[in-house]
């Protein structure tokens, strides 16, 4: 499944992922040493979306567009992706960075692979404020 256009190094591992039905296939080139953000905003929370802020040359698509809906609510910069089969969001393009990132759910990848899994917390309840803080963290 893994394209590999970028190739795994010593420090990083391309890792296949997927929502819950499989119709939606997808692969992040991850590092050894994860960071994964938990969110305490509506649709995070409700959803249990588990964040690995991913740049976009590290992430590949390879089946499912056709299943994936959008859903945009509030001002509407975040591209919400829902599998239309299975109601799984297996990634979406964040608020925090609309262009060159997509963040992955983290539960829909197996991460045994991992050395070391650090969990943050994000206000996003109040979301603007923790961005001005800096406390919004970046997959490595």
């Amino acid at each position: 499944m893994i394209d590999q256009a970028e190739p795994a190094t010593a420090n990083r591992t391309w890792r296949d992922g997927q929502c819950h039905c499989g119709g939606v296939k997808f692969s992040v080139l991850l590092s050894y040493n994860l960071t994964v953000t938990q969110c305490n905003c509506g649709i995070c929370y409700m959803s249990g979306h588990q964040e690995l802020m991913i740049p976009e040359e590290r992430f590949q698509l390879h089946q499912g567009q056709e299943f994936l809906k959008p859903y945009r609510f509030g001002n509407r910069i975040a591209d919400h992706t829902f599998c239309s089969v299975c109601g799984i969001m297996p990634f979406y393009r964040p608020r925090s960075h609309p262009t060159g990132f997509f963040s992955v759910n983290a539960r829909c990848l197996d991460l045994g692979f991992a050395e070391n899994v650090e969990y943050v917390d994000f206000d996003g309840k109040n979301w603007e404020a923790s961005i001005a803080a800096g406390l919004h963290k970046i997959t490595e």
